[in-house]
């Protein structure tokens, strides 16, 4: 797909709007390609879950229901006061839910240079699909920008957990390569970055080689999912 070579930096990327729907619980983005599942949902899918599941019974379902929705909504919040910032520049009001995650992620806003595509439907003939963050370019950015993806988290997390966030970075690099190739698109860096509560954030860099092999371990994961789905049909 990357047939375009860029002699100078993008100034923009147009942006697909996700057009989603649920079947049989799952969910499925509405593409060029077909009806493909959500990276989250193939990951979610072809996990161990034991240790979720034990977590759930320590705390109860009431409680970790609460728990689980509290940071969904917190992530919504904060996702939502980037974007409106990338767009116009507008810094979000007071609030006791995000304000302390902002102060976390503000500082590493000023390093990005010029935001290219904000919440973009992507996807990928491998057979999966998404919405990435923001692709941006970085003050340390060349020709080629970089995948941003934005988290929040009451801790520092935990290697096992970075290691799911980065499969979807690297799904969402590769469909992102795939969508925008044609106009010299061909990113090899990503950054995760988890705002830490009135803390600085949690930002873990993947170069190229990194996405290559995460790449492949997402299409294993991907190849499991389909496998589990499709023993479920016959039943």
């Amino acid at each position: 797909m990357n047939s375009a070579q860029l002699t100078e930096r993008l100034r923009v990327l147009p942006r697909y709007e996700p057009v989603r729907t649920h079947i049989n619980e799952e969910r499925l983005y509405t593409t060029p390609v077909g009806a493909l599942p959500s990276v989250t949902t193939v990951l979610s899918g072809s996990r161990d879950n034991s240790g979720l599941e034990a977590w759930r019974e320590s705390v109860g379902p009431v409680r970790a229901d609460f728990i689980s929705s509290y940071a969904c909504f917190r992530g919504n919040g904060h996702h939502e006061n980037i974007e409106r910032y990338l767009t116009d520049g507008t810094e979000p009001e007071f609030s006791f839910s995000f304000t302390p995650y902002w102060k976390s992620s503000r500082a590493f806003l000023d390093t990005i240079d010029a935001p290219l595509l904000l919440e973009g439907a992507i996807w990928h003939p491998d057979g999966f699909a998404g919405t990435l963050d923001c692709i941006a370019y970085l003050t340390e950015d060349g020709l080629q920008p970089t995948l941003l993806d934005w988290k929040t988290a009451t801790a520092i997390r935990k290697p096992d957990k970075v290691y799911e966030y980065s499969l979807q970075l690297a799904a969402y690099a590769a469909a992102a390569n795939y969508v925008y190739g044609h106009m010299g698109l061909n990113i090899t860096k990503a950054k995760l970055v988890i705002a830490i509560a009135d803390c600085p954030p949690q930002i873990e860099t993947l170069d190229a080689r990194a996405l290559e092999q995460l790449y492949k371990h997402f299409l294993a994961r991907l190849k499991r999912f389909t496998f589990a789905k499709q023993k479920r049909n016959k039943k």
